[in-house]
């Protein structure tokens, strides 16, 4: 998959403070947008930050 500089270079840095490689950065940023956004289930309870509001305070 080819991404322009700014993004190459941003996900080098995460890589390397990751420690880990190239497909997996993009994997795990890829899966945390799909899980944030609703489209993935995370295997986690509750309601996700982003839908948080005063009418399902408790």
């Amino acid at each position: 998959m080819d991404l322009n500089h700014e993004v190459e270079t941003a996900l080098a840095a995460f890589c390397q403070d990751s420690h880990i490689g190239r497909d997996e950065a993009i994997q795990r940023i890829l899966r945390d947008w799909l899980v944030r956004e609703g489209f993935l289930f995370s295997g986690e309870e509750g309601i996700p930050p982003h839908k948080l509001n005063a009418s399902n305070d408790d």
